[in-house]
């Protein structure tokens, strides 16, 4: 057996435990719970009609789904590698033939399967919740989706990584600013750095370049609005920058792991 068959067998492994880990703490019943609101809600704003709202609704269903897809990645992933060392079965799981890299890189593909399927789970209460009323969301509503895989994929990342350095409600706080207000960080450096001195515009130019902008995973208001699907280049592009940041978050993460006494 290669090792590249073998490191496939263990990262998968781990992460299915993962996902266990979470069925068997009812995490997942969160998302069911917090989706049968997202249809409670729908069909109270649907009993005063729809006509002329159409877009509005979309907005609405469509930044729940981004908020609570946000919300629960950031959960899954803050909570691997510390419960682990808390609760020492991290001893256990190192003693077998699984390196701290290994543990690292399931952690991660768990906490992002459980954060796709949350996501899935609330697109497709949002899809047919609008559908129901009948609106439609166009074609551009599955690169929505692929967007917001991508950008998951970023935030369990950035998340799994700031957990090695942070406390786990220290955590949670700047991984949610940092997810939630991503758009709200690249316009306050943007405004700062007209009067900025020389210096400064150049801790903010870096601070700009350096912070991942979730905003650009967000397709919401092209759903919104009816837009044609973008091109495909751009999704490339998207893939391509979310590959990036995670590579460089699991990176640091790794290097901080295995220098991290247990």
């Amino acid at each position: 057996m290669s090792v590249i068959v073998r490191k496939l067998i263990i990262w998968g492994s781990l992460a299915q435990a993962a996902i266990l880990e979470a069925v068997r703490r009812k995490d997942l019943y969160v998302a069911v719970i917090l989706s049968v609101l997202m249809i409670g809600a729908a069909a109270t704003i649907g009993t005063f009609g729809v006509k002329g709202l159409e877009m509005f609704l979309k907005d609405v269903a469509l930044t729940v789904v981004n908020l609570l897809s946000i919300l629960l990645a950031v959960l899954f992933a803050a909570r691997q590698i510390p419960e682990e060392v808390s609760r020492r079965t991290v001893y256990p799981l190192l003693a077998r033939p699984i390196g701290r890299g290994d543990l690292l890189i399931g952690k991660f593909l768990g906490a992002f399967a459980l954060s796709a399927i949350s996501l899935l789970l609330f697109a497709l209460i949002a899809y047919s919740a609008l559908a129901f009323y009948g609106l439609s969301v166009g074609a551009v509503f599955g690169q929505y989706l692929l967007a917001r895989l991508f950008s998951l994929a970023l935030i369990c990342a950035m998340t799994l990584m700031l957990s090695l350095f942070l406390t786990p409600s220290a955590c949670v706080t700047i991984s949610l600013l940092l997810a939630v207000g991503a758009q709200t960080v690249s316009q306050a450096v943007l405004l700062m750095y007209g009067p900025a001195s020389e210096t400064g515009k150049g801790v903010l130019r870096a601070t700009y370049f350096v912070l991942p902008h979730l905003d650009l995973f967000d397709l919401s208001k092209k759903v919104s609005y009816g837009w044609k699907p973008v091109d495909t280049w751009v999704m490339g592009a998207l893939l391509l920058y979310s590959v990036v940041y995670s590579a460089i978050f699991l990176g640091i993460g790794m290097a901080r792991f295995r220098r991290q006494a247990l």
